[in-house]
């Protein structure tokens, strides 16, 4: 009495060659991953730190706070890249496994990663020239001006000014939908113009109150 097995052996060879084909080959993509990811964020992360990534980090507060946290330009350029390239070749990897639970998700999340790259590009960069910006308007004059003029709140002004335009943009480009923040950018543009319409008037009053009893002695000869 012989023994039927499901499949042939030419068939059993013929699927165990097609796995360790498949096998051989998402390894092997993982592996160029792991040294390309290497190579090139050791790469952008020096020209960034050539290009003066530190001095940069340095007049913002958000930069200073990564530099504390061991994360300077380079490391931080290099982590991010490196990291970029492994994610992608992981997914990259299991799509070529050719599983349909996997291919139909990977290929989604492949075509979305760019999108989501920009988006905390656009975050990142936009929160650190924000953070610098403020920083430059508040340093912009002497300490004495500084305080009269109300520099050091400005300088907090425009950067919650430009960390919401970061923000709005960087969801934008997310493709999520940004109308309630419009409704709330609208209510504080008015708060701030009247906000700054009173100080604008404080302060000038306080600055013109000894010329105008001047001109007030002048006219009724006192």
């Amino acid at each position: 009495m012989s023994i039927q097995f499901p499949v042939s052996t030419s068939q059993f060879l013929s699927d165990l060659t097609f796995v360790a084909i498949k096998a051989v080959i998402f390894f092997a993509i993982i592996l160029i991953g792991w040294v390309i990811g290497k190579l090139l964020g050791n790469l952008v992360g020096r020209l960034i730190s050539r290009a003066g990534g530190d001095s940069l980090l340095k007049q913002t507060v958000i930069g200073r706070v990564l530099m504390r946290s061991d994360y300077a330009s380079f490391k931080l350029a290099n982590s991010i890249t490196k990291w970029f390239v492994y994610i992608s070749a992981i997914l990259y990897a299991l799509y070529t496994l050719s599983l349909p639970i996997l291919t139909t998700t990977v290929s989604s999340f492949l075509y979305y990663l760019p999108v989501l790259v920009g988006s905390g590009i656009i975050l990142i960069v936009g929160l650190i020239i924000s953070d610098w910006l403020g920083e430059f308007v508040k340093k912009s004059s002497s300490p004495e001006k500084r305080d009269l003029l109300g520099l050091n709140i400005i300088g907090d002004l425009v950067k919650i000014v430009l960390y919401f335009v970061t923000l709005t943009l960087a969801l934008t480009h997310l493709g999520v939908d940004v109308t309630i923040l419009y409704i709330f950018a609208e209510a504080f543009a008015w708060a701030i113009a009247i906000a700054v319409g009173v100080a604008s008037g404080i302060v000038v009053g306080w600055i013109l109150k000894d010329r105008v009893k001047e001109w007030i002695s002048t006219i009724t000869g006192r």
